[in-house]
């Protein structure tokens, strides 16, 4: 049980899917917290979602307020949506889960669906030690307001390259996610869980993370076709300006693994997270991770994350998602909690 639930909201203009809140809740099972994802939005994936579900029993619920054959007229719109939304209130004003995430709800508040006083009712409710995580474009003000995480999701380039889960493995692509907002990590999580559940071979390399089973690790191990390495010393320091000798040891280290496992052959989809900071420290060469991807087998669909991606880096990438703050709980003084930072 968390000892402080908050509000989160992922939002962003209409287009490319957040994988986020998935990451989240990968994390959070790690950790043996009880999530619940709530559907409000039909999805190609929510198969393999479901698929998670089943290798993170008994932490991972999923409920789909629009399973496969629903009309989709707006009388039955209208009705599911508003017996999804009674059903979630319920199971969150009894707290039966450590965290809920309505996914694809916002819409249907900025669509007309859904009153979003029915939403600040349930925000004021909820009991305190359940977090509550809303996500959909067009995330309404008054929502927002009352929020204490908030994360924008904005596609600064897009080739209209990007690849659901299911498609890794047909054809390559690169995407870079960045910027200053949470995200990040758990955007890398949610789009691995996925495809590794949808048959795709994924690697996962933490380059400035130490080995420490932090939540997301251990939730990983409990998926099929799913390698992960964690190979860094820890967290930087901001006014660091050139890190110590054991962290460009540790970080040579892990780009060898990296290009090893890269050119293998052996994977899919491989996730190279935070390196964009070890670029920006000069822990790694951008110039190598630029080589590094023109030289990339056409095949593997790879996935960059971390703030201060190089501008030389993201000319390279298909698809750029940059993760804005806009509010964050650190701003109250809430500090980093297990089972939802890590």
């Amino acid at each position: 049980m968390l000892k402080t639930g908050l509000v989160q909201i992922y939002t962003g203009a209409r287009g490319p899917i957040n994988y986020a809140p998935y990451g989240l809740a990968l994390r959070a099972c790690g950790r043996n917290l009880r999530t619940l994802i709530m559907g409000f939005s039909p999805a190609d994936y929510w198969g393999s979602l479901k698929r998670a579900a089943s290798f993170l029993t008994p932490y991972l619920i999923i409920e789909d307020a629009f399973p496969e054959g629903v009309k989709s007229d707006r009388p039955s719109t209208l009705h599911r949506v508003g017996k999804g939304f009674h059903n979630a209130r319920k199971w969150i004003t009894e707290g039966r889960f450590d965290m809920v995430i309505l996914d694809g709800i916002l819409p249907l508040v900025a669509e007309g669906a859904l009153n979003p006083d029915d939403l600040l009712q349930l925000m004021g409710d909820k009991p305190p030690w359940v977090e509550v995580v809303l996500t959909g474009f067009g995330a309404d003000r008054q929502l927002i307001q009352h929020a204490d995480l908030v994360t924008e999701m904005v596609v600064s380039k897009d080739k209209g390259d990007a690849l659901r889960p299911d498609e890794i493995g047909r054809r390559g692509s690169i995407e870079i996610v960045t910027g200053n907002g949470k995200g990040k990590t758990t955007y890398c999580l949610g789009e691995a869980m996925l495809a590794a559940c949808s048959g795709q071979r994924v690697f996962v390399l933490q380059v400035i993370k130490s080995p420490r089973l932090y939540g997301e690790i251990k939730g990983m191990k409990r998926l099929p076709d799913l390698t992960v390495r964690t190979m860094g010393e820890g967290f930087l320091d901001h006014g660091l300006t050139r890190p110590g000798e054991r962290h460009q040891k540790a970080a040579r280290k892990a780009w060898a693994v990296w290009l090893k496992n890269l050119y293998s052959m052996r994977f899919d989809l491989l996730v190279l997270d935070e390196i964009n900071i070890a670029t920006h420290y000069g822990l790694i060469p951008w110039e190598q991770v630029k080589e590094m991807l023109l030289k990339k087998p056409k095949s593997l669909h790879l996935l960059l994350s971390g703030r201060e991606a190089h501008p030389g880096i993201t000319k390279t990438a298909d698809m750029v998602m940059e993760m804005k703050e806009v509010k964050h709980p650190y701003q109250k003084g809430i500090r980093a909690r297990e089972g939802i930072e890590f």
